[in-house]
Order: structure tokens, then C-alpha cells, then sequence
């Protein structure tokens, strides 16, 4: 698949200096839209950004990877409502939100449904309605090989496997709409060297081509398939370009693409230093 349009798809650029953001504000948003994802054990993950909005190009959107001390790994995908600078520190307060809970041990429901309270108490406190989330939020024990994973509201995320491809539906709302902890749900799956696990933002569901159609969840599991042979960074940048190629100059809203690749199991004390 080629890999490119009017913008060259990769992760977010940088700012540039026209954007009447200090040098400060830009490294705080930069880091929150395009931290490095360092090599992990057992795991290639990769993440791909498409800004919609020329100038500004960080929306709702956020892909977090993580590794905890205990040796697991989160991988995040979260659509905050909305564009612009409000939306962007959100995107840095999610982020960080995710991590602190789960460093206290948290599995992703637990994870969730805190993050869902935070969600509904800022609303409140920054008298804010619109501050709601779908999201992705799946911890891999890969030494177990099994992720444990909720989708709050989140359309699209599917795993493909040497049996198949299994699509990883909504297990709970949409963050910061109700508060209950109940409505949040979360499932397991297991894994196994060689598969893929692949979520996106609904900026690639809803691409729309010039007969308004939509694209769809349906093409992410055939991304994947057509570059399985393919880096995960690559196989990110691909998705993307699935939208792009879709709906061109109509591509209105931010795609973002969170793909994990399963190399093997690895024992508990090993080291992540490459």
C-alpha cells in the first residue's frame, strides 16, 4: 500500500513556530501527542497520527504506550470530544491519569472506570459539558501471554490471530457520561506469537468517500492482513493511509492507530534495556 497523500502520514509533527505557542506549551503538547515508544520485550508497537485541522494539527485523538514496573505494558487509544488547545491539555491529563492508576495495580477496568469518574468530576469542577471519551485500554501480561482489555464507546479494535481475526467490541459507554461503575466491563484474550492487535480512532470508521460512504471498522482487520509481514510502526502508518485513500480531501476528522504485534513470550524478570 502506498503511503502518502497531501501529507506525509507519521506521527504528529512538530508545532511549527507560527503557531503563537511558547517554546514551553509546544514541548508539553508535543510529548503528550508523540512520546517515544521504546523497544519492548516480546512486543513491536507502533502508532501512526493523522491531524485533520491544517495549523493545528492535534485534536482528541491520544495513543499512550507504557511499561510498569510489574513487566506489563498498557497501550491506550482514547477520541477526546473536540479540537484545539482545550482538548490538547485533556489529551495530557488522560494520559497521565491512565498510568497513575495502573501503577497502583489496577487492572483496565478498574483503570477505566477511574478515569471515567475523572472524566465526569473535571466536567464538573471546570464547568465543562463537553468533556467526554471513547477509549482503548488494553494491559498485556506477556509473560502470561493474555491482554486484559475495556473498550468504553470505542468502535474499532480487533485481534488477528493464526484463527482468524475477532473483532474486541464496546464493553462499557462512553467515558464521562454516567457514573457508574457497573457500566463499565472488561474482557480477556489470549495471545500468541505472531498475533496482532490493531484499535483506531473513529476518524478511520467514519472517512467518508465522495459517494458519502463510510469506511467502516470492517478494512482495519484487512490492513493488518495485507501487511502482516510488515514492521508495526508500518502496519499504523498503513491503517491511516487506508482512511486517507478512502475519503481523500474529505478526511474531516484526526485518525489515530495503535497496532501491537506479539513476538513472543518472554519470563517476568526480564529486562526491557535494548
Amino acid at each position: 500500500m502506498k503511503l502518502v497523500g497531501p501529507r506525509k502520514v507519521h506521527n504528529v509533527p512538530p508545532l511549527r513556530a507560527d503557531e503563537n505557542l511558547d517554546d514551553d506549551l509546544r514541548l508539553v503538547v508535543e510529548n503528550a501527542y508523540d512520546p517515544v515508544v521504546r523497544k519492548l520485550p516480546g512486543l513491536d508497537i507502533g502508532r501512526a497520527y493523522w491531524g485533520a485541522r491544517a495549523g493545528f494539527p492535534y485534536g482528541g485523538d491520544v495513543v499512550d504506550v507504557f511499561r510498569y514496573a510489574d513487566g506489563r505494558t498498557s497501550i491506550a487509544l482514547i477520541d477526546i470530544s473536540g479540537h484545539g488547545i482545550r482538548v490538547a491539555t485533556h489529551a495530557g491529563l488522560v494520559r497521565h491519569a491512565l498510568r497513575a492508576v495502573a501503577s497502583q495495580g489496577y487492572d483496565a477496568v478498574g483503570s477505566i472506570r477511574a478515569l471515567n469518574r475523572l472524566c465526569i468530576e473535571t466536567s464538573a469542577f471546570e464547568d465543562d459539558s463537553e468533556f467526554f471519551a471513547t477509549a482503548f485500554f488494553g494491559i498485556i501480561a506477556i509473560d502470561q501471554r493474555s491482554m486484559g482489555y475495556v473498550s468504553a464507546g470505542h468502535e474499532a479494535a480487533c485481534l488477528v490471530g493464526g484463527s482468524g481475526t475477532r473483532f474486541l467490541n464496546a464493553t462499557g459507554p462512553i467515558l464521562g457520561l454516567f457514573d457508574d461503575d457497573r457500566a463499565f466491563r472488561g474482557d480477556t484474550v489470549a495471545l500468541e506469537p505472531g498475533d496482532i492487535v490493531a484499535a483506531v480512532t473513529d476518524g478511520f470508521t467514519e472517512a467518508r468517500n465522495e459517494r458519502l460512504e463510510f469506511l467502516g471498522p470492517a478494512p482495519l482487520a484487512t490492513v493488518i492482513e495485507d501487511n502482516r509481514a510488515r514492521s508495526a510502526e508500518e502496519q499504523a502508518q498503513a491503517i491511516v493511509a487506508r482512511a486517507f485513500e478512502h475519503a481523500g480531501a474529505r478526511l474531516a476528522d484526526d485518525v489515530a492507530a495503535v497496532v501491537l504485534n506479539v513476538e513472543a513470550a518472554v519470563s517476568k524478570g526480564e529486562s526491557n534495556d535494548d
